[in-house]
């Protein structure tokens, strides 16, 4: 039966001599039961394949030891084996010899040898392609800066001139040529939004954030109440619940708030009666999940994916006026909060707006100071 064992069943005595060699020991080492009978471990093994003195004595200690060897074949290869070694006793209980179990473990320490190869590689190509990255966005920061940065003078000339020619030559326009004029004014004064917005967003990658707990619900029922002060007339419902304190900057946390409600209030505006609600609940991943929600004009959720996108827009400025930049701040903010933010809409059935901060660590219970 021993012989008919794949792994090698190998018995020696302490002075090392060996006693037994099964049919296993003669496959994998290549030695012939008669050429290795009688002879000393690293005669026939090598001297790797002989127990240190601290393996020795644990299992002189312990009556057993389970670790690697290193043997090598008559042909000069190198065989690496998981030995298991028990004390042989007598019924006096004197020792008597050690039975060593060998499977072969060499192409599994290869593999391991070259998946850890192949992960160092892997991890030095995902580290340099993330520098470059980091530069490449680094870079397209910097061109942005500098592009809203220079703009500014050129525009604010424009502007000024062309109100001195409407000045100077007030006496002497027509109607249509007041209307150039305006229209020339109404472009600057976009592309000045514009680039304010681009030096916006490039602030916000370089900003350092504040860690101070922010009760959300309050600063929506002030920037609800800032909003229903400019137009005391409209008529709107307005539902703010209490939520679970935030852990963040609290100053651009509000500037997530003041541009989701002030959508919810601008999207609602054609509303005979318009519905705002603020509030939120547990979320997935012991997260909390925060809520904006309207019954306003709503959007096609097959373009949701532009939402979030610099300068991109799913009404036209004569619907809704805008720049297109809010929700791309509040995409960067609630990304450096270490949070996402989604939304879910159906045209003319009002949006709902979804955001988390801090995904991973539990939020502050509501009323907690």
């Amino acid at each position: 039966m021993l012989d008919q064992v794949r792994d090698a069943v190998v018995v020696h005595a302490l002075d090392q001599r060996i006693s037994f060699w099964n049919g296993g020991a003669e496959r994998l080492f290549g030695v012939a039961r008669p050429d290795a009978l009688g002879r000393i471990i690293a005669h026939v093994l090598g001297p790797a394949a002989v127990l240190t003195a601290e393996a020795e004595a644990v299992l002189r200690e312990s009556g057993a030891w389970q670790g690697p060897l290193e043997c090598a074949t008559p042909d000069g290869h190198s065989l690496m084996v998981e030995c298991q070694c028990s004390l042989l006793r007598a019924e006096d209980g004197q020792v008597q010899g050690v039975l060593s179990t060998m499977s072969d473990t060499t192409e599994r320490r290869r593999a391991d040898k070259e998946i850890v190869l192949l992960n160092n590689v892997l991890e030095q190509r995902i580290r340099k392609r993330t520098q470059e990255l980091e530069e490449s966005n680094e870079d397209l920061r910097d061109f942005a800066y500098s592009l809203a940065h220079d703009l500014r003078a050129p525009l604010a000339s424009i502007d000024g001139f062309s109100a001195q020619l409407e000045i100077r030559l007030s006496a002497s326009l027509d109607e249509r040529s007041r209307h150039y004029l305006a229209r020339v004014r109404a472009g600057v004064k976009l592309m000045s939004d514009l680039t304010d917005g681009l030096l916006a967003l490039a602030d916000l990658a370089n900003a350092t954030l504040l860690h101070q707990r922010v009760d959300l619900s309050s600063v929506a029922r002030g920037v609800l109440e800032r909003l229903r002060e400019g137009e005391p007339h409209r008529d709107v419902v307005i539902e703010v619940t209490e939520t679970q304190r935030a852990q963040g900057d609290a100053r651009l946390i509000a500037d997530v708030l003041e541009n989701l409600l002030g959508n919810a209030w601008k999207f609602t505006s054609k509303q005979p009666r318009a519905r705002i609600e603020f509030g939120g609940g547990p979320w997935e991943g012991g997260a909390y999940r925060y809520h904006v929600r309207d019954n306003g004009a709503g959007f096609d959720p097959a373009y949701a994916y532009k939402l979030f996108g610099p300068f991109q827009r799913l009404h036209t400025s004569s619907e809704f006026e805008g720049h297109g930049i809010g929700l791309a701040m509040v995409r960067k903010i609630v990304s450096r909060h270490g949070g996402r933010v989604w939304a879910e809409s159906a045209p003319g059935e009002g949006a709902s707006f979804y955001f988390t901060l801090n995904e991973g660590f539990p939020a502050t219970r509501a009323g907690e100071r």
